[in-house]
């Protein structure tokens, strides 16, 4: 009986060391202009309830605290999208939120939590990830971050996850993995290759059949300080100019602060870094993932009527087919259509084709510049 006990005991204290020095940051920035009229500049996609009662970043929020505690849980966002974040998410405290001056692209965004989590612990080990994507298999997601996080603990790796493809997709960018090499447990781990932007559809058709290309979920796990050695290395202005803004900042210079953050390179970390790094490695994703990028992509993450319909709220449909259909205003009916886009909300209805999804980002910048 004691030594049930004692084994135990060492099991969770196991447990509770692993985490100890894991943190989570969740990117919460961009405009979700392709999500209008439910997200706003104020009120961008993460902040909206899309894919169910839930917001995308609570619902994030949620899959990383079954990993970490929740003061080990930080989301980098712009100071305009604070309150939304705080009424999202009342539980995390305001020192947990990562204000960026202004929008900048990943790079900035991830080397800026990065010098903070290496300030407050050498020996942070950070996962990050975007806050506004569908992953509804939390304990598939759990298992494959926990094994990530001991890939990019045993050496100087920028580890990264890929998802195998489910069809052939021109809207995601690929990796293509290079040499096996040994993981943790059963977990298949490669090099990688090379990434690829987008490509035509006869090159994704390829990539789904030669099965060593993976969608870029923009998932990274590393220690803070073997991320910070390679912004230094491969971004050096970057890298410098975050020691500015945090020298600023320190002294209490936050006009001096803005300016200098202001004036970083507008680079994502996938070009600017993981592109150009030897050490980047890749574990596959065990579990659905889809960045539910535009209003059509509900077709896939949702469940659909009879006739192919996605529809929330008060809606009414007659011989209407292969439609997303959502209301949290008035009611919507439709007559004999199909392969539409209609979203009615209290800052204004969309009716567009589904061909044109990607393109709803075209009303919101123009209705912003009015």
């Amino acid at each position: 009986m004691k030594r049930k006990e004692t084994a135990a005991g060492k099991g969770t204290s196991r447990k509770r060391r692993a985490s100890d020095n894991t943190y989570f940051v969740i990117m919460a920035g961009g405009k979700g202009e392709r999500f209008w009229p439910q997200s706003t500049g104020l009120v961008p996609k993460p902040f909206v309830s899309i894919t169910g009662k839930k917001t995308l970043i609570e619902l994030t929020v949620e899959r990383a605290r079954r990993i970490v505690p929740l003061d080990h849980i930080f989301v980098v966002l712009g100071r305009e999208h604070l309150p939304a974040a705080k009424k999202c998410l009342p539980r995390l405290s305001h020192g947990n939120f990562i204000i960026e001056p202004i929008g900048r692209d990943t790079a900035p965004c991830v080397g800026l939590a990065a010098m903070m989590l290496y300030g407050r612990d050498p020996d942070a080990v950070m996962v990050v990830l975007p806050s506004d994507h569908y992953v509804p298999d939390s304990t598939a997601f759990s298992r494959c971050i926990r094994e990530t996080v001991k890939v990019a603990r045993r050496g100087n790796h920028l580890v990264t996850i890929g998802v195998p493809p489910a069809r052939p997709e021109t809207g995601y960018g690929y990796i293509k993995t290079g040499r096996k090499i040994s993981a943790p447990r059963d977990a298949d781990c490669f090099e990688v290759a090379r990434y690829v932007e987008k490509p035509n559809l006869p090159k994704a058709r390829r990539y789904l059949r030669d099965g060593n290309y993976f969608w870029n979920a923009g998932i990274f796990v590393w220690r803070a300080r073997v991320l910070l050695e390679g912004l230094k290395y491969h971004m050096p202005d970057l890298h410098s100019g975050l020691l500015r803004f945090q020298k600023a900042l320190a002294a209490g210079d936050k006009d001096t602060a803005d300016a200098i953050f202001a004036r970083l390179p507008r680079l994502s970390i996938d070009y600017g870094l993981m592109e150009k790094a030897k050490n980047v490695l890749m574990l596959p994703a065990p579990f659905t993932w889809d960045d539910v990028g535009t209003w059509t992509s509900l077709l896939r993450v949702l469940p659909r009527d009879t006739t192919g319909n996605v529809l929330r709220g008060k809606t009414f449909s007659i011989d209407t087919t292969n439609c997303v259909i959502l209301t949290d205003a008035t009611p919507v009916a439709t007559l004999g259509v199909s392969d539409l886009v209609i979203v009615a909300s209290k800052n204004g209805i969309l009716i567009c084709n589904a061909s044109r999804a990607q393109d709803v980002r075209q009303i919101a910048k123009a209705l912003g510049k009015k």
